[in-house]
């Protein structure tokens, strides 16, 4: 894979020979949108005044890159972005893969048997560099909101799904990610998969729907939102802590923590919080749009946001 450099001139033709102030890496699901999943007006144009003043923007989502894609269009950012819980760093212009950790095939054919025997449904989606279509086993197997989530990751994520039998499921070669979404109680001690073998693989568990249900997902052990904005901030001589992470979920702790300035939303969970240096307001309240007009715009580098707060 190539270095994000060298995909990169147009954006530093476009800073005009300036350096930048740092990266301002920004999660999707309730920082940059609210419950309806839009992104407001107020927000799209604090985003764009924070390229204009020289801010590297950026996106670090947990969305696959199809349905990250046309959020990094929206907003007009013309640089990498992170995807896949920091799996996968591609150019939202060219679509070039630039940083890319999937999980092995010996993972797959270990992950799948294991969860197909708790009683649970696997989801895969399959390496990128093949496509991004989830594969998903028969019907008959699904949890209790399996059927949701392949509903919405077709309508709002722009997913392909295809079902197989759990059989070949398990023989698919290289997948970004493997999926479980169903109710919490059938979901408990799901983390025991994983026991014994972190360095192969981690596993992430999200609560969402207020704790109802869980979005596990096992994936490369160095797939976390900081490992990736690590990655990418070297691309452009930066450090993390050149980087203002802002984000609202369990997903988001790792960069939160590592960044150099660690921005909660509002409607963060208080754990989630805690790794953070300032809350905000909460993303019903433009709480995002506020931080970028009310703070990031009259700095010039993350080390003056600390004296802000101090």
């Amino acid at each position: 894979m190539t270095s994000a450099k060298s995909t990169n001139d147009r954006f530093e033709a476009e800073m005009n020979g300036r350096q930048p102030k740092g990266i301002l890496a920004l999660d999707i699901d309730g920082t940059l949108t609210g419950p309806d999943g839009e992104i407001g007006e107020r927000t799209q144009r604090a985003v764009h005044h924070a390229g204009e003043a020289g801010w590297i923007v950026t996106i670090a989502t947990g969305r696959s890159w199809a349905g990250t894609k046309p959020v990094a269009d929206l907003l007009n950012l013309r640089l990498p972005i992170v995807s896949f819980n920091g799996a996968l760093v591609r150019d939202s212009v060219t679509a070039e893969i630039l940083h890319y950790i999937p999980l092995p095939q010996e993972i797959v054919g270990t992950v799948v048997p294991a969860l197909v025997e708790s009683g649970l449904q696997p989801m895969v989606t399959e390496d990128v560099r093949a496509g991004e279509r989830t594969f998903v086993g028969p019907s008959e197997h699904d949890g209790e909101h399996t059927a949701y989530w392949l509903d919405y990751a077709q309508k709002n994520l722009n997913s392909t799904i295809e079902r197989l039998p759990h059989g070949e499921l398990a023989q698919i070669g290289h997948a970004t990610r493997i999926v479980v979404f169903d109710a919490v109680e059938r979901l408990r001690g799901i983390e025991q998969i994983g026991a014994g073998r972190e360095a192969d693989y981690r596993v992430h568990v999200n609560e969402v729907f207020g704790g109802e249900t869980d979005w596990v997902q096992f994936m490369h052990p160095s797939s976390t939102k900081a490992y990736a904005l690590e990655w990418l901030a070297r691309q452009y001589g930066l450090t993390m802590s050149d980087v203002i992470a802002v984000g609202d979920g369990y997903n988001d702790v790792e960069m939160l923590a590592e960044a150099g300035f660690g921005v909660a939303m509002g409607n963060a969970f208080d754990d989630v919080k805690a790794h953070a240096e300032i809350t905000i307001g909460h993303h019903l309240d433009d709480g995002l749009a506020a931080f970028i007009e009310e703070r990031l715009l009259h700095v010039a580098h993350v080390q003056d946001l600390h004296e802000l707060v101090e």
